[in-house]
């Protein structure tokens, strides 16, 4: 078997999901053995080394396994996958301060049900393109191409700029100032907007930094155009304090660069982290947090390690977020009954949901707003991906949604490598910031993603000049 085909069978993934089967199988038997251990007992209560390390090997092992193969992609759905949930795990499993208690048996259970319906989902994917014949790593980028008539694509891309500049503006007028510049950013940055409407243009840089990138490397003309596009909407989306919208656009630029320009290799990974992460600190958290006299009395209240606190923004995103799902395995059904759809429906009834309060139309964060200061220092209202599916149809839905997006994220990265077109290569880019925001957001139920799909899909219908390339034309190139 070569490497594509070893790799394409996830057979990398072996260890690691049968020792989630093993731990799923043992808190089962638990369960059923009529002892002291119930869905609501905390596991792991005075452990804060073994769970954490065993998470972060497994991380490790997952990413790092086959990385001298020429076949190797960081970004594959199964791989980014695993990686980045072994590595929150390791993270949440730390429990820095006494605002994080063991997590329950149900949480751990729903855990492991949405790891392994992932799996499954992609493992059933990937039986239909067996068959067919994949594009080499070496050879994808030479596959496919931005197939845009430069004019066009400047005349449609510079509208929406200056429609996104006028709501920005308008905006900032209207508040006095821009979230980022104003005394208290946190506050600022959830009362900017003046509506829905205005807002989702004002918000919308994040896109216009993808696509002057677009323009910038894959096009011949206008590139000064397309770069300067590019930075101001860096320079807007930043003043907005959206750090993950902000990620949301570095994200489709890397999985373009990837794909299309130079793969990514374990020490290119590392020199664009220890880049990025550091600028991106002093770009937004700088003013949100460091210069916050709020965040420490916060850091103080829960006992955050003092030598850490640097870290603490970071930390406390992810720590958080899986101890609000927590808490949420606690209310549902116990407190609040199955919602049976409504949280998985977000995106087509956001247009006639009416905004309660200062919440998101009826989104799930509505749910944690008030309660969340039962558990959590500050008002904590995001939570992992399966929160969504578990809020309406309990652990049987997180297993089925799982399956679903892991069927999904495998289907987009087999149809692009093996009939690449920039089409593709974005769908996959939007498929794999679901998978990144996975452990922090359900991106599939949120209205950024349909959005990004009409934009972007208006624009590279409008200006498209010829044809793609076939699986047959590259068929020679194939691994």
């Amino acid at each position: 078997m070569n490497p594509g085909e070893w790799d394409r069978r996830f057979s990398f993934l072996t260890v690691p999901v049968m020792l989630v089967t093993v731990s799923v199988g043992s808190l089962l038997i638990v369960l059923t053995s009529h002892g002291n251990v119930t869905w609501e007992t905390r596991l792991f209560e005075t452990d804060r080394v073994v769970l954490p390390l065993m998470f972060l090997l497994l991380a490790g092992y997952t990413f790092l396994h086959g990385s001298r193969s020429p076949e190797w992609d960081p970004l594959s759905p199964v791989r980014l996958f695993f990686s980045i949930w072994f590595g929150l795990l390791a993270i949440a499993s730390l429990r820095l301060t006494t605002a994080e208690p063991a997590y329950t048996v149900r949480f751990w259970v729903t855990i492991a049900c949405g790891l392994s319906g992932f799996y499954l989902g992609a493992r059933y994917a990937v039986r239909g393109f067996l068959g067919k014949t994949r594009i080499s790593m070496d050879q994808l980028r030479w596959q496919w191409n931005v197939n845009w008539n430069a004019s066009r694509a400047l005349s449609l891309i510079g509208s929406f700029f200056m429609v996104c500049m006028i709501a920005f503006v308008y905006e900032s007028w209207k508040a006095g100032s821009v979230p980022l510049l104003s005394d208290d950013p946190e506050w600022a940055r959830f009362n900017f907007g003046v509506n829905s409407y205005i807002q989702r243009f004002a918000i919308s840089f994040y896109l216009l930094f993808f696509l002057g990138y677009v323009g910038f490397v894959h096009l011949r003309k206008f590139r000064a155009v397309f770069l300067f596009i590019a930075i101001c909407s860096a320079v807007a989306i930043t003043l907005l304090t959206a750090r993950s919208l902000l990620l949301s656009a570095v994200w489709m630029a890397i999985v373009l660069f990837h794909y299309g320009r130079r793969r990514l290799t374990p020490i290119v990974i590392l020199l664009v982290v220890s880049i990025a992460y550091p600028a991106a600190k002093v770009a937004v958290d700088v003013r949100r947090f460091y210069d916050n006299p709020a965040f420490d009395k916060i850091l103080d209240k829960i006992d955050f390690p003092e030598k850490m606190r640097i870290l603490a923004p970071d930390y406390l995103y992810f720590g958080m977020t899986l101890q609000t799902l927590d808490n949420l395995t606690h209310l549902v059904p116990k407190e609040i009954s199955y919602s049976y759809g409504w949280y998985l429906g977000y995106p087509i009834r956001v247009f006639w949901t009416p905004r309660e309060g200062e919440g998101f139309r009826g989104r799930l964060d509505d749910l944690f707003w008030e309660r969340s200061m039962d558990w959590s220092p500050v008002q904590s209202v995001t939570t992992a991906y399966m929160g969504v599916p578990y809020a309406d149809f309990g652990i049987p839905g997180v297993l089925l949604f799982s399956f679903f997006f892991g069927w999904l994220s495998s289907w987009c990265y087999e149809q692009f490598r093996t009939e690449p077109s920039f089409w593709r290569a974005f769908l996959y880019a939007e498929v794999s910031f679901a998978i990144v925001i996975s452990i922090y957001a359900n991106y599939l139920t949120l209205f950024d993603l349909y959005w990004n799909l009409l934009i972007v899909g208006l624009i590279n219908r409008w200006a498209f000049k010829g044809m793609r390339f076939s699986g047959e034309q590259v068929a020679a190139n194939a691994i």
